[in-house]
């Protein structure tokens, strides 16, 4: 059962009007309100007050029917206090957010979740920093503690420069996973703490967190273990990362579909066992002139689609202002109910299908840099995938499980691949390119020249047509005499190719891109010839065709599903211009249609569909 959760600043909620929030709450079907505290109290007076109007609201919302959960920040202090900063891998101090492996922060800190425990409250939820990464501008931490604790695992006396060094330059080594594994250490006895004192009040209390960016790798741990330790004998649960608001404010060069495929893919990493997971429907800063409601209902709408969560975190509500003021998200909410029900009933029985995405969860450790195409480790921003932003925006569906029709590997991610991803066929980039023949995999390469940091643009081959590409990192190539080029591009010293195919001797067959995608623009992810040598090119590789594509929208994302012999088709209009007719190519001839919120016809493998607003949903089921 998808089940909605929505957020509530505790210290609001009487000046926001107690019964206000309950007609609002009602409006977006709620089940659960989280409470949030915001950072540590450290004036003992307000944080009595607090703790007193926490346990006040939570008798409140429970006599009404709600679950209620108190939300706080995890290592974040905004007031003057002794306990240890955590600091970079370059030495900058990050103010205000304390190490774990300070033990006295962990004595206060447990023993402030144990009053928080004593309210009442049915759960606890860590929020975005129980993270080392993302909090700075580098790596982290290397903190005194945690120095001191990783020249332990060495038996060395490392300086903070001479492991900077070994954390991000070179290959695996002992250094490195000395930083990760106290990193994790410190999480796991944190969590392990945290735990010990709420069963000191309650063991049937649920405790979990909001999982980041750095969570599953940089950490040292991974999402699923931490929840797990801080679920104790209770069920675990996880809020994964990843909102609508980022598209808004364009967050790490996310897009919508983006922070989608991002929430998949964190769900294919922490489903392992009995796990409650949820999603991060945030619409920071609130209200809807920041971001869209659609932003935040076709997020909602496409994850319910994808059917790997079992709810969302569902930012509704205004933090500061009456609960009145904005009701516009509880608006579109409703509005959408419909839509709710008939992409559960199509979509909810099935197994999504396209091609499968490969992205591991733990990269950091067995990183090698520099190498011939990449000249360092990019150790925060390696967890966005530009092989699932690539495939969304040209309106590729994607699987983060399985085989897939085919498979795409790019950059690191290619160093630890599976080995049976290469009897369907890959889609690398010129990084897995360079892993996969340094494992002895004949890709067709023969040598990696030259870089050249401004290709200027890629010719198509095909039909003779030139794409601007300026800022795309190419390089000098040596190809197989059986290589089939399929577009180049002119430099000074002569034509480059940017993309080919290839079939080796064991019958693995390859599309390459010649282009660096950790580094430099994303001209030539992103854009209609990419996704028309997607289309042709995965029929080739597999044998088979995608199950369902799309050309020629930007940024039309595309979901595809097939079950009890039927195939479920959405697609959502992430773009500010109306998709104009499209046109849905599929793997085979059908012949029974239903449409969801559009109108249209099938002809054999195609389905002609209605306009399809900006931002707005349409979908089919086919037999």
């Amino acid at each position: 059962m998808y089940k909605v959760s929505v957020p509530v600043v505790n210290g609001n909620v009487n000046r926001a009007g107690k019964e206000r929030l309950l007609r609002e709450l009602k409006r977006f079907d709620a089940e659960r309100v989280f409470l949030s505290l915001g950072c540590y109290e450290m004036n003992a007076e307000k944080r009595d007050a607090a703790l007193a109007e926490l346990a006040d609201n939570c008798r409140f919302f429970k006599n009404h029917g709600y679950e209620v959960g108190a939300w706080i920040w995890t290592f974040w202090i905004q007031a003057e206090s002794d306990f240890r900063d955590m600091r970079t891998v370059k030495g900058k101090d990050i103010t205000g957010h304390k190490c774990p492996t300070d033990p006295a922060f962990v004595t206060f800190a447990c023993d402030y979740i144990q009053r928080i425990a004593q309210t009442g409250v049915d759960l606890l939820m860590f929020d975005d920093d129980f993270r080392y990464g993302f909090q700075s501008d580098a790596a982290a931490c290397l903190c005194d503690g945690h120095i001191t604790a990783i020249n332990a695992i060495t038996g060395e006396n490392s300086s903070r420069e001479e492991l900077e060094n070994y954390i991000t330059t070179g290959g695996k080594n002992k250094y490195r996973d000395a930083f990760l594994q106290v990193n994790g250490d410190a999480f796991r006895n944190f969590a392990s703490s945290v735990r010990k004192a709420v069963d000191a009040v309650d063991e049937n209390m649920r405790v979990g967190f909001c999982a980041c960016m750095s969570s599953w790798d940089l950490d040292g741990t991974d999402a699923y273990e931490i929840a797990c330790i801080l679920a104790g004998k209770t069920k675990p649960f996880v809020r994964l990362i990843g909102a609508p608001y980022w598209a808004a404010l364009n967050g790490w060069g996310n897009l919508l579909q983006d922070v989608i495929e991002l929430e998949r893919m964190e769900c294919a990493w922490t489903r392992k066992g009995n796990i409650e997971i949820f999603s991060e429907g945030d619409a920071y800063p609130r209200p809807r002139c920041c971001t869209p409601a659609s932003y935040v209902e076709g997020f909602d709408t496409a994850l319910r689609a994808a059917g790997c969560m079992d709810g969302i975190l569902k930012y509704g509500l205004d933090y500061t202002s009456n609960a009145d003021y904005e009701t516009g998200y509880a608006l579109f909410h409703e509005r959408n109910r419909s839509l709710y029900a008939d992409i559960d009933r199509y979509f909810s029985n099935k197994t999504s299908v396209g091609v499968r995405v490969y992205e591991s969860m733990q990269k950091i450790a067995d990183a090698i840099t520099p190498t011939a195409v990449n000249d360092r480790i990019d150790i925060e921003n390696i967890f966005f995938s530009k092989a699932a932003r690539s495939l969304a925006y040209c309106s590729v569906p994607t699987v983060y499980e399985g085989s897939g029709v085919c498979g795409i590997v790019f950059d690191e991610n290619a160093r630890n691949l599976p080995l049976a991803a290469l009897e369907k066929g890959l889609i690398l980039d010129i990084a897995a390119a360079e892993i996969l023949m340094q494992r002895g995999i004949d890709v067709g390469i023969r040598k990696i020249g030259q870089m050249h940091r401004d290709m200027g643009e890629e010719h198509i081959l095909k039909d003779d047509n030139y794409i601007h590409a300026n800022g795309v990192i190419t390089y000098e190539l040596a190809l197989d005499e059986k290589a089939t080029v399929l577009s180049d591009t002119k430099t000074a010293d002569g034509i480059i190719p940017v993309s080919f195919c290839y079939e080796n001797a064991a019958g693995n067959r390859f599309l390459v891109l010649n282009f660096n995608t950790r580094f430099g623009s994303d001209r030539l992810l992103k854009h209609y010839a990419a996704s028309r040598r997607y289309a042709d090119a995965i029929a080739c590789l597999s044998g088979k065709k995608l199950p369902a594509f799309v050309y020629g929208n930007p940024a039309l994302y595309v979901q595809a599903k097939e079950g009890n012999g039927a195939l479920a088709v959405g697609l959502w209009n992430f773009f500010a211009d109306i998709a104009v007719a499209p046109i849905v190519e599929l793997d085979k001839v059908y012949s029974e249609i239903t449409f969801i919120n559009c109108t249209g016809k099938l002809e054999k493998d195609r389905v002609h569909l209605s306009d399809i607003p900006a931002f707005g949903f349409a979908g089919f089921e086919v037999k």
